[in-house]
């Protein structure tokens, strides 16, 4: 069975990948936070496939630079 994410978590990772320089990133990661760390944790905490976690890690390095 496929595992799902929410709407709400799908949303934001569509908002943070359409920012396209650094600026952009930080200042939604500013004013997004919260649900930034919410989402990051519900997809490390449901999200079993090799692939999708090395997506998602990239793009919490990605945040984190």
């Amino acid at each position: 069975r496929g595992q799902m994410i929410s709407g709400e978590d799908c949303e934001f990772i569509q908002r943070f990948e359409q920012k396209r320089n650094p600026e952009e990133k930080q200042e939604l990661l500013q004013t997004e936070g919260n649900q930034c760390a919410k989402t990051f944790i519900n997809l490390m905490t449901h999200i079993s496939k090799e692939q999708t976690v090395q997506y998602i890690l990239t793009m919490v390095d990605d945040m984190l630079q």
